[in-house]
């Protein structure tokens, strides 16, 4: 019986050790510019545009306060302008979701012959953002945002002053210097 459990156990160790090791080769294959040491990474799927809309006519007045924000203080970044269009293919909506720890996420759609996004969908989930502080819930659209130009979470806590920083603790309101050196290689042509 002992033998057994040794060997169940070294099977699941052995397991682990895989799992481990192909995400690890899944996220260095995701960067393709940036890192955690320098502060932003770049994901495959970019936006390459400087100007691109976004249809957030299905949220409330509080929730559309929270992506004027975001659209602004990328504007004034410099590196991206996002308007509002009813026609827009992007997508910005609410869900409730007691059963995550996730605030928000953003799909993203690409052509994978060019890696350039043809349309991305923002959730809010207004489980975890309703009773929040206004300028956390901005800072969390400006966040998502940022996915839709390329960049990446970071979870490195020296990154945990970045906007594209990855948890809730994210200490940013707007996009920082890294964010901004991100978010143009992300737009360029």
């Amino acid at each position: 019986m002992a033998k057994i459990m040794k060997r169940i156990a070294n099977a699941c160790l052995l397991v682990c050790l895989l799992v481990m090791i192909s995400a690890t080769t899944v996220c260095a294959a995701i960067a393709v510019y940036g890192s955690e040491k320098a502060g932003y990474m770049v994901g495959t799927t970019q936006l390459r545009k400087k100007t691109n809309t976004f249809d957030d006519y299905a949220l409330n007045k509080k929730y559309k306060s929270y992506m004027t924000y975001g659209a602004r203080v990328w504007k004034e970044s410099g590196v991206v302008t996002f308007k509002r269009s009813r026609s827009s293919p992007n997508k910005v909506s609410m869900c409730t979701s007691k059963d995550t720890s996730s605030v928000a996420y953003t799909e993203k759609w690409d052509n994978l012959a060019t890696g350039k996004l043809v349309r991305f969908e923002i959730k809010f989930n207004s489980d975890k953002m309703d009773g929040v502080p206004a300028i956390i819930n901005k800072s969390t659209a400006a966040h998502e945002l940022g996915h839709t130009l390329g960049l990446l979470d970071l979870y490195n806590s020296r990154n945990k002053g970045k906007l594209m920083y990855g948890y809730t603790s994210c200490e940013a309101v707007k996009p920082t210097a890294a964010d901004i050196k991100g978010g143009k290689y992300a737009t360029r042509k």
